[in-house]
């Protein structure tokens, strides 16, 4: 944490600011699955801790309890969010970001099949799918609107879902990644395009 501190200090000094990016929270309106995901960390912040893990990426990434506060204060949902990117952009806005992730899961989803033969009596298989888009706080134009999938069968239950749920979030973050690093260079302002 030090380091990334003096990082910003050495940015800030060159009036360089790296952008920063908001990462909301996603709706789960619909989904049968979506009691399961209380049991594990939030997905939003999931993805901010794979992005972090990244290192190609210049900017600074804001707490997710700082954006979904953002989101209560200004009487948002996490579904309207995606739905209607004025209000996303005004959630961006509001904690400062020049850009803002937000997302919905239309599929998280846990069946169990039995088994013939085996250790366990049956096999769960769940698929879980996440319509995600990146828009551009200032323009509110959406830089990235993709659906990330994974279907995943284990033998332990809720297992598969949760192994479907981080696979679907790890193929989110590198696109992400991949989108945000193409990035133009700080313009000194804080923000930046893509």
């Amino acid at each position: 944490m030090t380091l990334l501190f003096a990082f910003l200090l050495a940015l800030n000094a060159a009036g360089r600011v790296p952008p920063v990016l908001a990462v909301a929270e996603f709706s789960t309106v619909g989904t049968a699955g979506a009691p399961l995901l209380l049991e594990m960390e939030p997905p939003n912040a999931q993805l901010v801790r794979l992005l972090l893990r990244d290192r190609t990426l210049a900017l600074r990434i804001l707490p997710v309890d700082r954006v979904r506060g953002a989101t209560r204060e200004l009487g948002f949902r996490p579904e309207e969010l995606y739905i209607w990117t004025g209000r996303a952009a005004a959630v961006a806005r509001a904690v400062g970001a020049d850009w803002i992730v937000t997302g919905r899961w239309t599929h998280l989803d846990l069946e169990s099949l039995p088994r013939p033969t085996g250790e366990f009596p049956t096999v769960s298989v769940a698929h879980a799918a996440l319509q995600l888009r990146v828009l551009e706080a200032a323009t509110r134009r959406i830089l990235l609107e993709e659906t990330f999938t994974a279907t995943r069968a284990d033998g332990r239950g809720t297992a598969a879902l949760v192994e479907a749920v981080e696979a679907v979030l790890l193929r989110a973050a590198r696109r992400i990644a991949e989108l945000l690093t193409r990035s133009a260079p700080f313009d000194g302002r804080g923000g930046g395009s893509l």
